[in-house]
């Protein structure tokens, strides 16, 4: 069974839309060896988390899953049995780099499909652009640390008559809600250099090359799904009502030719650990569609997956990781 891609394999398996599930789902530093830590600063698993999120996969029941924070393939296959899914790596993760010290190891992006929709493997390519070279400061070291982000993942398949492209992200973190369209240099109140500048013009750029894949879907004739963990909160509501979420305005600005996308899960989070102390309510694992292919549908339906265990005394505070801080979001569509 192929595990790492970097280019088109031949074909495109026709799936069909009987309650057809895309999902997504950011495991957390997910290693392959009970007890030890992917990487420095992570948590280790034990054997009953890996059983647990194996439930968790088995609940989500999708057709396709874009994966992120995967160190290796050993690692997916505790959770997805390669029996019932096809599993592929980003052709970043290279065989054996689980092998390599803590500080060394590295988080990559992933899919699963099922060998039910797909009894072959359909045309799969690992999308480079979006792993460019974050610019940064060390400040421990005030050094320069300069250093890839996650590439992408491409699956393209045929669904109801229709080519399909599926693109798996993990953007750029540390820039949740503040502002691209300008990015600020230095906090308006304290006049001190802000942080997070880095962060927000990396993303910036990535949101860029986002656009632009799916606009080339788009004029190419192809329907568009992007799942991931944008690692932006995309249905924010400010109090100001001047200003907006500028990395949805951005692109999804109906243009050309009235092009508009949809997401979802809309509103706020109350799924993911909904009584958990260190509990985010705001949603950045998230599934974006083109409108027209979501009307081809009678139903087209996006919601989020909780993981359970929310008060279990073995996941209190950053335990939770133990399993993960992120829940998968599913889109169902169907009829």
């Amino acid at each position: 069974m192929p595990g790492v891609l970097g280019a088109f394999l031949a074909g495109a398996w026709p799936a069909t839309a009987e309650d057809f599930t895309f999902a997504s789902w950011n495991i957390a530093n997910l290693h392959h060896e009970t007890g030890v830590p992917l990487r420095e600063g992570s948590l280790p698993r034990e054997d009953v988390d890996y059983e647990r999120l194996a439930a968790v996969a088995n609940e989500l029941d999708a057709d396709i899953i874009g994966l992120q924070e995967i160190g290796s393939l050993a690692a997916l296959e505790r959770i997805f049995s390669p029996d019932a899914y096809h599993l592929v790596m980003s052709d970043r993760y290279q065989v054996g780099d689980e092998e390599k010290p803590p500080e060394e190891r590295d988080i990559f992006t992933a899919v699963a499909l099922s060998r039910e929709a797909f009894p072959d493997l359909p045309s799969i390519e690992t999308v480079s652009a979006f792993s460019i070279q974050h610019i940064d400061l060390n400040q421990a070291l005030d050094a320069p640390d300069i250093r890839p982000t996650r590439s992408a993942i491409h699956v393209q398949f045929e669904l109801e008559g229709e080519q399909v492209s599926f693109l798996n992200v993990h953007l750029k973190s540390s820039c949740h809600q503040y502002p691209l369209r300008d990015v600020e240099d230095q906090n308006f109140f304290n006049q001190q250099s802000f942080g997070s500048r880095f962060d927000c013009r990396t993303l910036k750029a990535q949101l860029a090359i986002l656009e632009n894949w799916i606009e080339v879907q788009h004029a190419l004739g192809v329907r568009v799904v992007v799942a991931g963990d944008f690692n932006r909160r995309l249905n924010i509501a400010y109090r100001n009502p001047t200003r907006y979420e500028d990395f949805w305005a951005e692109l999804n600005d109906g243009q050309p030719g009235n092009f508009m996308l949809r997401k979802g899960p809309e509103g706020r989070d109350n799924v993911c650990w909904p009584s958990h102390e260190d509990r985010f309510d705001e949603h950045i694992d998230l599934i974006v569609s083109d409108t027209e292919f979501l009307a081809r549908f009678a139903t087209a339906s996006f919601d989020k997956v909780g993981l359970g265990f929310d008060e279990a005394p073995e996941y209190a505070g950053r335990a939770r990781q133990r399993l993960s801080d992120h829940c998968p979001v599913r889109l169902v569509v169907g009829g």
